[in-house]
């Protein structure tokens, strides 16, 4: 008698609280859905952030920081912050309104539903752009110029994803079979662990190489455990227990024919939409840079006077990796940046310091065997410059290609 007046009371107690992490969980989905990344309520929702750091939370710092290309800025922490405490309201303001204490499954099964495509639409997404030279593209002259020790972490992860078309495809690939399955009642469990697997590797990347999208990713890992939450039991005795175990699997309730065709329809038109949207990086194709490459400079001549090595003012190679955009690193091993314009019929190349209209240096270049020599002027000096171009193809990084076979490891 007393244990089971115990075990009634416990009912009672644990019954609105399970209700309460039920409802919250669910807010919270429903509002970083609405609010983040490729939803067009992000930047009304930022903004009534900023507006409750300065005004109610009293961080007048807070700055809403548009273009930077970073998630994990201080407001986006904020938003999270926002997200959770308005989760906890919405979830306590519906069991107070609930008089018939439901437990709200038809609600928990629609938001599987919404986070199902949610993340499909995700993965797909990362998935397209990392097949064709969207996400990680091939490494750029500058990038390979670039001192491993000088690299950032990030630069580092865009660097080794860059070398290697093979398991950046791979990468992309695995993204995109996953948003597949999650699409389907029928394969979403093995969507969602897949996608959870390839999503925890990005998001230890994110983490240790101080890629600025650990926010973002950390909830598609944790949309996944949503994803599967449902089923947690099943799993545990089939994996752990080793016993039968049946995934749950929700029927379409739809009695009419009408309704079944325009569910089916409406859902090949989503699914549609997610791959033509996503897949549009398939058919990007990188500009082309006339003249790419790295000039390493043999000989600088400026008023008819060589340069010495040694001097600061000498240029010690010219890189070409972008139409726009030309860099040039002096003998001290500074480098400048410049605007340029390269004239492939004129054989000139202009460049023009950035954000200002003044020019740098105006050249004509032409081919000389194995050498490529500038003549021209820089500002009021005369100059003439012999260099030896490097190619994207001679890098070692890039030369080395795939070897079945390896007597010594090459590492170097």
């Amino acid at each position: 008698m007393d244990a089971r007046m115990i075990n009634f009371s416990n009912q009672k107690m644990w019954n609105p609280l399970l209700r309460f992490l039920h409802l919250y969980v669910i807010s919270y989905v429903y509002l970083f859905i609405f609010t983040s990344q490729f939803s067009p309520l992000e930047g009304v929702y930022k903004n009534g952030v900023l507006w409750l750091c300065k005004n109610i939370f009293r961080h007048p710092k807070v700055e809403y920081i548009m273009m930077t290309g970073s998630g994990d800025t201080t407001l986006d922490y904020w938003v999270v912050v926002v997200n959770v405490l308005f989760a906890a309201v919405a979830a306590i303001v519906i069991l107070l309104i609930d008089k018939k204490q439901r437990t709200f499954k038809d609600l928990h099964w629609f938001t599987v539903v919404v986070v199902r495509y949610y993340v499909a639409m995700i993965m797909l997404s990362y998935g397209f752009a990392k097949l064709h030279d969207g996400q990680f593209p091939v490494n750029s002259i500058s990038r390979l110029e670039e001192r491993v020790g000088d690299m950032s972490p990030m630069g580092m992860v865009w660097a080794m994803m860059g070398a290697s078309k093979g398991y950046t495809f791979v990468s992309g690939l695995l993204e995109v079979i996953g948003g597949l399955l999650l699409l389907f009642r029928r394969t979403k469990t093995f969507g969602a662990l897949f996608s959870m697997t390839v999503m925890i590797n990005v998001a230890l990347l994110n983490f240790f190489y101080d890629v600025p999208v650990k926010i973002f990713s950390s909830h598609i890992v944790l949309f996944c455990l949503f994803i599967v939450s449902g089923d947690a039991m099943a799993l545990y005795r089939f994996f752990v227990l080793h016993q039968p175990s049946q995934l749950r699997f929700q029927k379409r309730t739809s009695d009419k024919k009408w309704k079944r065709v325009t569910l089916i329809s409406l859902k090949c038109l989503v699914i549609a939409f997610f791959i033509f949207s996503s897949s549009s990086m398939l058919f990007y194709t990188p500009p082309v840079v006339p003249m790419e490459g790295a000039y390493i400079v043999d000989k600088f001549i400026i008023n008819n006077q060589e340069i010495p090595c040694n001097d600061s003012i000498g240029w010690k190679k010219i890189l070409i990796s972008s139409p726009s955009r030309t860099k040039v690193i002096l003998n001290n091993d500074s480098i400048k940046a410049f605007q340029s314009v390269l004239d492939t019929e004129k054989k000139a190349l202009m460049l023009r310091k950035i954000d200002h209209q003044e020019l740098y240096a105006y050249l004509h270049y032409n081919t000389q065997k194995d050498s490529i020599i500038f003549t021209g002027n820089k500002g009021r000096d005369s100059v003439k410059i012999k260099t030896i171009r490097k190619k994207k193809e001679d890098y070692p990084l890039n030369k080395r290609g795939f070897h079945w076979i390896n007597e010594y490891p090459v590492n170097k």
